[in-house]
């Protein structure tokens, strides 16, 4: 059964989230710059960007429909004499036509596909295929993305991290999830990206091979709604070339709104996997988030409660998961394919442990064995009496529980 459409809130943050940026040609900006910053096309200077995007927000917020768009667009074309181009004017309607359901459809389907992409990670435990849905009939259908149709990943293949829709100018494709009960008694074929990140071999109908290089193109091949749960700012280069009314970056502001945006968040598991995922590879720079990433279960949090931790909440800022995690000795580090263990680790863990001796804080380890002689552990502090316990890092090391330095907690 297919999901139904997103609450609109979801759209509706992606959307006015965003910093204003004006820029002479849409690709100024690159891959998940867009996903923090909204632009048009020679709009610079034009003083009508903040109105289309006002107008682009009341239309996800109140459901207005392209044609109440396309009518207060043209209206604001007339008050500012801008249509985009300087060699265009009032009488091109042709181009007119074409660039409004441009800048409304792009606009609007990345929304609603971040905000899916977003709720359908909080839904990924109990959903965790996903499949693609293309259009089969109508304008701008394509080959290779109609070979992908009913096909299907989990959640957290590589393959969604640089294709899940939209996948180009016009793309009407979509997502949507199965249980793993529900896609095998649906018979979906489920694939699987190799150890590099690359998609299985595919043909298209007419027999011809599916070209992984070129399916996206590269000014869309990016995950909208990846990039605005879990950012690499580092990439985001052109951002720092825009300058602000205020005198600062437009790179200064999307920072400054990702962190009111993120911080103290509860994080699902599949929110979870995504940024510690990307945390591990690398491909993340801390701004200093600070998040909720667990919450002991009733038996655990008892236990706590009997050595005087009363909070059942674990926070963790990106900076001590990045510095705490990406930046293990190889020795520490812990193995991709156990990555998913932490959150699980951090609702439930195997055993409790408390550092015994230790001044000015608690430490406590959240501890589970591999059954490779080895055991992942989460170091935990709780720094002020009643505070929520806090990751200080993550690592795989030899069991040394049995020593007297560590009194069990559970």
């Amino acid at each position: 059964m297919a999901d139904r459409i997103p609450d609109p809130i979801e759209a509706r943050r992606y959307l006015s989230r965003k910093a204003v940026v004006e820029t002479e040609a849409w690709d100024d900006l690159k891959w998940g710059e867009h996903a923090h910053a909204f632009t048009v096309a020679h709009s610079r200077n034009a003083g009508i960007l903040n109105d289309i995007f006002g107008l682009l927000n009341e239309a996800v917020a109140e459901g207005k429909s392209f044609n109440y768009f396309k009518e207060e667009i043209r209206s604001l074309m007339e008050d500012y004499g801008w249509y985009g181009r300087s060699d265009k004017g009032p009488d091109d309607e042709g181009y007119i036509n074409w660039r409004t359901a441009l800048i409304y459809h792009t606009n609007m389907r990345t929304a609603y596909n971040a905000g899916r992409y977003r709720q359908q990670l909080r839904g990924a435990e109990m959903r965790p295929i996903w499949e693609y849905v293309s259009k089969l009939v109508g304008e701008h259908r394509r080959e290779d993305h109609i070979a992908l149709h009913g096909k299907a990943f989990r959640y957290d293949d590589p393959f969604w991290n640089e294709n899940y829709p939209s996948n180009g100018w016009g793309c009407d494709c979509s997502v949507i999830t199965l249980s793993e009960a529900g896609a095998e008694r649906e018979g979906i074929e489920v694939l699987k990206s190799d150890t590099d990140g690359n998609p299985p071999a595919l043909a298209d109908r007419n027999g011809n091979a599916v070209d992984w290089k070129n399916f996206t193109p590269e000014t869309w091949r990016y995950n909208p709604g990846r990039e605005a749960l879990a950012p690499n700012f580092s990439n985001y280069t052109n951002l720092k070339n825009c300058t602000m009314s205020d005198g600062r970056t437009a790179y200064a502001h999307v920072a400054e709104r990702y962190r009111q945006d993120m911080d103290n968040i509860r994080m699902t598991n599949g929110e979870f996997d995504t940024l510690i995922t990307r945390i591990n590879q690398k491909d993340y720079t801390p701004m200093g988030i600070n998040y909720q990433v667990g919450n002991l279960d009733r038996q655990r949090h008892e236990a706590m409660m009997r050595n005087e931790i009363v909070d059942s909440k674990i926070m963790a800022t990106d900076s001590a998961l990045y510095h705490g995690i990406a930046n293990k000795n190889i020795g520490q580090k812990v193995p991709a394919d156990q990555i998913k263990m932490i959150y699980q680790i951090l609702q439930t863990p195997e055993k409790i442990f408390e550092e015994v001796g230790v001044k000015r804080r608690r430490l406590f380890h959240f501890v589970k064995d591999t059954h490779d002689g080895k055991v992942l552990k989460i170091l935990l502090e709780q720094k002020v009496p009643s505070a929520a316990l806090r990751i200080v890092s993550v690592g795989k090391v030899e069991d040394q529980y049995g020593k007297a330095i560590y009194k069990k907690i559970w």
